[in-house]
């Protein structure tokens, strides 16, 4: 039923040529038969490739084998698929795989990365916080049990939000995305601005999914390409893409193309914002 597998990994590491590399990956990626997006820059590499199992085993093997890409710890994230979720394989190069204005140390990002058995132990404490940094049409269409929705349009805008965040300085704060990534810059920033008490979920959602099933997750997860959505089995999700607006939809409704519905679901995240509790 679902002859393919979409895999998500990325890593921080210096690339001094990231154009010249990710040629030579694309082509890998194609002499196996492979879809999917590479996104390359100085400081690492993020990567969503899909195919047959074998086909992307091969693929990863020959990535860390011949010295392209040290994979020794890297999570790989494997999801089914009914089809490919990609059109084609293709390179992009940017000057960095997470755009952000501030430039965080990724040292401080030692001793935060929880399991998902502990970060999920942990959010269910009532004093935790929970932080979705994820933009709004993401939240939209799922997110874990109380978590906080920042008004966020896209991530590069998190260093903004972080003043509203003071009142949490002294509570546990759990952070989380889709693939664990975001977090990576997003934990260094909050750690620099005092907060002492800060950890990210390793692996992300998907990480998660894979470990604790629906756990404490409402709704479905958006994912960056053809699928739209995907459930807490891991399977393709039941949204698709408007039409009109490329937002996510479902049932002839869409996040702002349908405004009551929309204004409904950020009256409710707006509330979320109050930090005073």
């Amino acid at each position: 039923m679902f002859p393919l597998r979409v895999v998500n990994f990325y890593k921080f590491f210096p690339i001094a040529d990231p154009q010249a590399t990710g040629r030579r990956w694309l082509q890998l990626m194609k002499e196996r038969g492979l879809t999917g997006t590479l996104l390359l820059a100085p400081e690492g590499a993020n990567n969503a490739v899909a195919g047959p199992e074998e086909n992307i085993k091969t693929f990863l093997h020959d990535l860390h084998h011949q010295g392209e890409m040290d994979l020794s710890g890297v999570m790989i994230k494997w999801m089914p698929a009914r089809k490919m979720p990609f059109k084609k394989a293709k390179l992009k190069v940017k000057d960095q795989i997470v755009t952000t204005a501030w430039h965080p140390d990724l040292e401080m990002n030692a001793d935060t990365f929880l399991s998902p058995h502990d970060w999920d132990r942990l959010a269910r404490d009532p004093d935790t916080v929970i932080i979705d940094t994820r933009n709004d049409y993401e939240y939209y269409v799922g997110s874990f049990r109380n978590a906080i929705k920042l008004p966020l349009n896209e991530f590069d805008e998190f260093d903004r939000v972080v003043p509203e965040l003071e009142s949490l300085k002294q509570k546990t704060v759990l952070t989380f995305c889709t693939g664990g990534i975001r977090c990576e810059k997003a934990v260094p920033l909050l750690k620099s601005k005092g907060f002492e008490r800060v950890y990210q979920l390793e692996g992300g959602i998907i990480n998660y999914f894979q470990t604790m099933g629906q756990g404490l997750w409402e709704g479905e997860c958006f994912v960056f390409d053809y699928r739209c959505t995907i459930q807490p089995d891991l399977r393709p999700g039941t949204y698709t893409f408007c039409g009109e607006c490329g937002q996510p939809t479902r049932d002839g409704l869409c996040v702002q193309c349908n405004e009551r519905e929309y204004r409904e679901r950020f009256g409710l995240a707006s509330d979320s914002l109050d930090f005073t509790n």
